[in-house]
């Protein structure tokens, strides 16, 4: 069994810094419109249907932003290589941040926040192809894991920060200082970018072995075995296996036009469309406002936002702890459905008991509670569990595009739910829930038909799925066996 090493889980929290500064930066807008500051200093009113318009506009742009990183970030990282890509988007999304944080009009923050979109959903992107190519089979969730939990760990301590920029006397500070906060997971990243080896099956995919190799044992080593013949093992396999991807097309148009390249896409983008299809975005970016309808009012709706994204963030953590031994597909049909029952409780209480004329308090809590119990499942069981089979799902020559389609159709159902989010929750109200009820249940029909186990499988095994050739490295193996650990020590030497 290859070892992950410390080494290994400190470069990838690192790396998911990337991952904290997505969630970070997106959640920030979501605790300023619950910030008094925010709608007096743009001359905004919060119960005007053009105020409505006004912030679907910013967050529509922003995931147009995060659309055109995402697509951007998937061939400049084949062209340039992971670590350098996540560089560059880091300081997109720092400055982004800075001139958001600066923004004296309402039409300046709308298109800073595109720019800051672009670097986000570049890092979005990125974060989970790397740590799912720099893991091992038997940690390959735990550490891809990691994507989910930063990322809504970032969520988490935004609504933190946001409740207590509600208490400042400087109403501007209220909204600003927030945004401002957003470039300093991008500049930590920045900086770790420095010490962070590029991933090894990018190196192989660059007919670099040598340093795929001395970045393969770093990563990988293991004290009680020092020929690193686990490590040695591992490598025959990944640079068999991707010597035969390199001869393979590549690319968008390859994705396209190659009939088990489809078949991983599909498999890819539905589960990232099948996590926004449960109204958790939605839920997550309006829920002060929907606390507002639940009779909260002052800094309730941002503390109970904030106790909100911390249960999400604990669920992350308890589900990168697990789904390697519970697999995939145990954790998205578990979390789908635990989803569905909460979206359900909550139709009911918000049409019987909340919006009607005279609501009932006790009406009120159970709603809140189905809000707490939703996330409990979506954070446990989805965030991770989706990231991870996206990211895995893809050989080599083709994940970074291919995770570039797979957040290319979060963001995109991003823009189709959030956008009218505000709109729908306020005239439509707890109507626009049905809807995810539904097509909730529509997911969980079609991973459970359709979605393969990948626990416990290395990346280049996962090809047998699509029909595809798994190269037989057995005698290589043997061959590196008998003369590899000379030659491996010699060139690390």
């Amino acid at each position: 069994m290859t070892k992950t090493s410390n080494y290994n889980v400190a470069v990838g929290m690192i790396v998911a810094l990337g991952s904290f500064s997505y969630g970070f930066g997106f959640a920030t807008f979501a605790t300023s419109i619950g910030q008094p500051g925010f709608y007096t200093y743009f001359n905004l009113d919060p119960t005007t249907p053009y105020t409505n318009s006004i912030l679907g506009a910013v967050n529509a742009l922003f995931f147009f932003g995060a659309c055109v990183g995402a697509l951007g970030a998937g061939p400049l990282s084949d062209h340039i290589g992971r670590r350098w890509t996540i560089l560059a988007a880091a300081l997109v999304a720092l400055i982004g941040g800075a001139l958001a944080a600066g923004s004296v009009h309402i039409a300046m923050l709308i298109v800073v926040r595109i720019l800051q979109g672009c670097g986000l959903g570049a890092l979005a992107t990125l974060t989970p192809v790397y740590l799912v190519e720099a893991s091992t089979k038997e940690k390959r969730g735990m550490l891809t894991g990691l994507h989910g939990f930063f990322l809504v760990s970032g969520y988490n301590i935004s609504a933190w920060v946001g409740y207590g920029a509600f208490f400042s006397k400087n109403l501007t500070f209220g909204w600003r200082g927030p945004i401002a906060f957003t470039c300093i997971p991008c500049l930590m990243l920045a900086i770790g970018c420095i010490w962070i080896p590029e991933s090894p099956r990018y190196l192989l995919m660059k007919d670099r072995s040598d340093e795929a190799w001395r970045n393969v044992q770093r990563l990988h080593h293991d004290p009680a075995d020092p020929t690193d013949s686990a490590a040695h093992e591992e490598f025959a396999q990944m640079r068999a296996q991707i010597a035969f991807e390199r001869t393979q097309p590549s690319g968008y148009w390859a994705i396209l036009t190659t009939k088990s390249y489809r078949k991983r896409a599909f498999l890819s983008c539905f589960v990232q469309l099948a996590a926004n299809n449960t109204g958790g975005l939605v839920i997550n970016y309006y829920s002060v406002i929907i606390y507002g309808y639940l009779g909260l009012t002052g800094s309730m709706p941002l503390l109970m936002y904030a106790i909100y994204t911390l249960i999400g963030a604990l669920g992350n953590l308890c589900g990168l702890l697990t789904v390697d031994k519970t697999g995939r597909r145990f954790a998205l049909l578990t979390g789908f459905t635990g989803c569905l029952v909460a979206l359900i409780i909550e139709i009911a209480m918000l049409a019987e008991y909340v919006l009607v004329p005279v609501p009932d308090l006790a009406g009120a809590k159970v709603a809140i509670f189905a809000i707490m119990f939703f996330v409990f499942f979506y954070g446990f069981f989805i965030d991770a569990a989706s990231f991870i089979y996206s990211s895995e799902i893809y050989p080599t020559n083709i994940r970074a595009s291919g995770m570039a389609l797979a957040t290319f159709t979060y963001f995109a159902a991003c823009i189709t739910y959030v956008t009218p989010g505000a709109v729908a929750v306020a005239t439509i109200e707890w109507r626009y829930f049905v809807i995810f009820a539904c097509l909730t249940l529509v997911s969980i029909v079609v991973i459970y038909f359709f979605y393969p186990e990948t626990n416990q499988k290395s990346l280049e095994e996962l090809a047998a799925y699509f029909g595809e050739t798994v190269v037989d490295d057995t005698f290589e193996k043997a061959e590196e066996r008998e003369k590899g650990a000379v030659e491996y020590t010699e060139t690390v030497g």
